[in-house]
């Protein structure tokens, strides 16, 4: 998932305008966990707590692959429509988000892709929580990355991570180790060392 660094940003101005959007991204999450726990009203927050947590026991044994399964006829409209590879979207996604379409990292990237929501606006996606919109998104900027980095993959995903910005910096991969770590996993979720 994306963090706010200002080693990530060009400017002053696009770090601001990031640290906004994770706010804005705070704001959201709150109101959804306050609207989520006025669905349950009548209910201890202990008990919405046990509850919560309950969920997640039971989550937590669904398996990546059946999560990844639900999005399969998404993931490949993407990859047929942005020509680009089934395998590099779904090791993109269960490394950015595990699949999960509410998800909304420190940064403010939500969805399956973790689309900051001005890349997202940049991209057509109006609502980055629904997965096919989230998808189509993500596979529309890997695309344009792979083809601005003449089809460099570590460029595209460190460019996916940290901003184009940062690969231009640097001349290719920068030097950051989340940057780093996400090159690497996303590949070996592909099968590529």
């Amino acid at each position: 998932m994306a963090y706010v660094s200002s080693m990530t940003y060009t400017t002053e101005a696009q770090f601001l305008e990031a640290v906004a959007q994770a706010r804005a991204a705070q704001t959201i999450r709150q109101e959804a966990q306050v609207a989520a726990l006025q669905q349950n009203n009548g209910m201890s927050f202990q008990e919405i707590l046990n509850s919560s947590l309950s969920g997640q026991v039971n989550s937590s044994a669904v398996s990546y692959n059946s999560c990844e399964n639900a999005y399969d006829e998404f993931f490949q409209k993407a990859a047929d429509t942005y020509h680009i590879s089934v395998d590099l979207l779904k090791a993109v996604a269960k490394q950015e988000s595990g699949f999960q379409s509410n998800i909304v990292s420190s940064a403010g990237a939500i969805g399956i892709m973790q689309l900051m929501p001005s890349t997202a606006e940049y991209l057509g996606v109006t609502n980055p929580y629904d997965p096919e919109q989230n998808i189509m998104g993500g596979a529309k900027l890997l695309s344009e990355l792979y083809e601005r980095y003449n089809g460099n993959l570590d460029f595209t995903l460190a460019a996916y991570n940290a901003g184009a910005g940062s690969v231009d910096n640097y001349g290719g991969v920068p030097p950051y180790s989340e940057t780093q770590n996400f090159i690497t996993k996303v590949k070996s979720y592909m099968g590529i060392s």
